[in-house]
Order: structure tokens, then C-alpha cells, then sequence
């Protein structure tokens, strides 16, 4: 019979399902050791061969650079961004350091009345509404039945 249909026949006739499924059929534990050693072997080559590139020597064609001390480090680390930090803060505030500091506590207003939600040509506006207006305008508020 396998001559006739072939191996992928038989293996289909076998578990139901086409060659090309995987049926998840319990491994032979001869590849479980097999796929184990592999592991262990390829970790213990790369633990013991991994630290021989640190014993690498710069190439001769290279030239020495000089030696960089701990405060120079520290400078170019820390204290030019911190600079940067605050010459690019000191430049965002500038223009409200040197403007008029505004409204302080205890001092007259100096500014326009601002009334949110009046009307939108000013305060000057609100003397000209007729009391019909301001029922036709409030006939209108409420959301979802409310009465205002």
C-alpha cells in the first residue's frame, strides 16, 4: 500500500490530518536529550568565549588618546547640560520677568472687566438687551429637560 500512495498518504490515513499539520505527537526522548545537550553545550560556549573579547588590545593604527580626569568627565556630563537646562529656562521666562508683573493682591484692577459667558460684543452689550431677549435667550438652556 505505501508503494501505490506513497508515505504522506499514510501518514494523513494515520492521524486524520494532511501531511503538512503538525500533530503534536508526543518526541522521542532520544531528541528532548539531544535538543538539551545542544543548549547546554552552545551556553557554556558562549560563558567561556564571551570574555575573550574583553582581553582585546586597541589597534596599533589607532592613536592614544589623551587621559580625560574625573572633573572633566563631571563637566561635560552634569554641568553642561545644567547650563543648557538653565539658559533655555531663563529665555522661556524672559518675557514675563521683564513684562508688567500683572495683578497683585490688595491692588486696584487695572484691567478690562472680563464676564464669561455674556454677551460677546462686551459689556457695553448687556445695557442694549431688552428683557424679551434675555427670555428668548434663557428659553433655550437646560440640557436634557433642565431648567435653569
Amino acid at each position: 500500500m505505501t508503494e501505490a500512495t506513497g508515505a504522506d498518504v499514510l501518514d494523513q490515513a494515520r492521524t486524520e490530518y494532511s501531511s503538512g499539520v503538525i500533530d503534536h505527537r508526543p518526541q522521542n526522548s532520544r531528541s528532548v536529550a539531544r535538543r538539551a545537550a545542544l543548549a547546554v553545550s552552545v551556553t557554556l560556549f558562549g560563558l567561556l568565549l564571551a570574555p575573550v573579547a574583553a582581553f582585546a588590545d586597541t589597534p596599533a593604527s589607532w592613536e592614544n588618546e589623551k587621559h580625560v580626569s574625573g572633573l572633566q568627565f563631571l563637566v561635560v556630563l552634569f554641568l553642561i547640560p545644567a547650563g543648557l537646562f538653565l539658559v533655555i529656562s531663563l529665555l522661556a521666562a524672559l518675557p514675563s520677568l521683564i513684562s508688567d508683573k500683572g495683578y497683585e493682591p490688595g491692588q486696584s484692577w487695572r484691567s478690562e472687566a472680563e464676564w464669561f459667558g455674556g454677551p460677546r460684543k462686551g459689556l457695553e452689550a448687556a445695557d442694549e438687551v431688552s428683557p424679551e431677549q434675555i427670555e428668548a435667550a434663557e428659553a433655550d438652556r437646560g440640557g436634557t429637560s433642565g431648567k435653569w
